[in-house]
């Protein structure tokens, strides 16, 4: 089977660097291209993407209308003569709609908004509970099937030790505080040090995006900066080496349709603290695998930073840590992820395109 990918940017974000982990999967035993519409790609990533698996950069500038860059993409297709296409933005669709092959998308997020012409995808997969409940609600004619995100676990250096005397807390995601919520642990963190003083506790922001000037300014307005670093985007291969050396990862999205961060956070044995929506909650099945507090209040992710330090010297943390890693790893793996998505992809290819439309272009 003949798969290609389609992919606007590759990136450090989660999504990006999850993609690249399954089509090395899918290709040990299929035939696998990625094609990246837009030219903004992360080389150390582009170097994780297995040799076996085909690469190909359209190189369109982010926004440009410029039709070239349609008909490159249809040119590459035509060359790789997929069995199955699978997009991981909707809005692919306006260039493959007419194309003779089965086409599923993957939505990564809730709150998205989808055309009238994602009706023309043959299937689409959604990451989580959350965001097919999300979608159902304002599409219902759309008709999700899940395929939980995942990653490598045997990738990720486990933590052993706990109780430190630093409590040194990492955050992990786009720098987006509209939707990523990191001016809560900010908040957070200044009431932390207004009731315990000379707290230990700092905290390191791992990532890059558009609120990190104003995340910077706003440390520096709570008088926390001397506590935080903003670190900026790290190798994905750096922060499965070192998340073990931090002692709990705040996830304070107020909103999120999975939390690839979270789940890295289980597999390397670290606490981790959520807000209570959505895929996060998910992730922790409500509670019972991690911590929560409520979205976007800064007071209750304090109460709860501290309710994980005083428990971190407790006997029962490594057990925990290492029921909570078991747990995610049964339902979180990269290998059930990519295997999922293949199942699916042969039942489309058996019952074709319900959408045919004639093959490609006639300018080929």
């Amino acid at each position: 089977m003949k798969i290609v990918h389609l992919i606007w940017s590759l990136n450090t974000g989660g999504s990006e660097a999850m993609l690249v982990d399954i089509v090395n999967r899918q290709a040990r035993s299929e035939r696998v291209a990625v094609i990246i519409g837009n030219d903004e790609v992360d080389r150390n990533l582009i170097g994780s993407i297995d040799g076996n698996v085909g690469v190909v950069s359209i190189g369109r500038p982010p926004g440009s209308r410029n039709p070239w860059y349609g008909l490159k993409l249809h040119a590459s297709l035509k060359r790789l003569k997929p069995d199955v296409l699978h997009a991981h933005h909707q809005s692919f669709i306006g260039l493959i709609r007419h194309l003779s092959v089965p086409k599923a998308v993957t939505i990564h997020t809730t709150r998205i908004v989808l055309s009238n012409s994602a009706r023309n995808y043959d299937r689409v997969f959604c990451i989580s509970s959350a965001v097919r409940e999300d979608l159902n609600r304002r599409y219902p004619w759309l008709g999700c099937t899940i395929v939980h995100n995942g990653i490598d676990f045997s990738a990720v250096a486990q933590k052993t030790a706990y109780g430190s005397a630093r409590f040194r807390i990492v955050q992990v995601s786009r720098l987006d505080s509209d939707s990523k919520g990191q001016d809560v642990l900010l908040r957070a963190l200044q009431l932390l040090i207004r009731r315990c003083g000379d707290i230990p506790a700092s905290v390191d922001f791992i990532g890059e995006g558009k609120s990190r000037d104003g995340l910077a300014a706003l440390a520096e307005e709570l008088g926390v900066s001397a506590r935080c670093r903003f670190l900026g985007a790290c190798p994905r291969a750096y922060l499965y080496g070192h998340l073990r050396d931090y002692d709990l990862l705040v996830q304070p999205s107020r909103y999120e349709g999975f939390g690839l961060a979270v789940v890295e956070a289980m597999a390397a044995r670290l606490p981790v603290l959520v807000s209570d929506v959505e895929g996060p909650m998910e992730i922790i099945d409500g509670g019972r695998y991690g911590y929560f507090f409520r979205a976007g209040d800064a007071e209750d992710c304090a109460d709860k930073i501290l309710r994980v330090m005083e428990h971190s010297r407790s006997r029962e943390m490594p057990w925990e840590m290492n029921r909570n890693r078991n747990y995610a790893r049964d339902r979180f793996d990269i290998e059930l992820t990519a295997g999922h998505y293949l199942r699916e992809y042969r039942d489309l290819v058996r019952k074709g395109s319900s959408g045919r439309r004639g093959g490609f272009p006639s300018v080929f």
